[in-house]
């Protein structure tokens, strides 16, 4: 956690000094550069539902805090200390709109195991904000 909240400091000490653009976005609408937003966290290894019909536990990421008005650019990562599993095993993500995202686990894992085991998932959405 100490090297994603060192990670998180020097990100933000970079932004104060460069600018951000964003050369494209999920729904393909552009705004100035000031305008663009670097927001990220982790999740608690907690938190995992199971989804019912597709078989997968979920969890959803809700980031409305950033400020987004359009749909961000997000990127998951999976974190397990579950032997034998990569963290691309662990997420893969869906139904992204301005103020969350859906991360889904591999299909036959239940919420139970997810939230036992302590998956985390370490995200960062890029997006504007005006």
């Amino acid at each position: 956690m100490l090297l994603v909240c060192q990670t998180l400091l020097l990100l933000f000490a970079i932004a104060e000094q460069l600018d951000l653009k964003v050369i494209s976005s999920p729904d393909g609408t552009t705004h100035p550069a000031p305008c663009s937003l670097i927001c990220a966290g982790a999740t608690s290894g907690t938190g995992w539902k199971d989804s019912g019909v597709t078989n997968r536990a979920y969890y959803r990421i809700h980031y409305s805090a950033c400020g987004f008005r359009s749909t961000p650019v997000v990127t998951v990562l999976g974190k397990t200390s579950d032997i034998g599993r990569t963290a691309a095993e662990v997420v893969t993500m869906n139904d992204v709109d301005p103020t969350d995202v859906y991360v889904y686990t591999r299909a036959g894992v239940t919420a139970a195991y997810a939230n036992m085991m302590g998956w985390k998932v370490h995200w960062t959405a890029i997006g504007y904000t005006c």
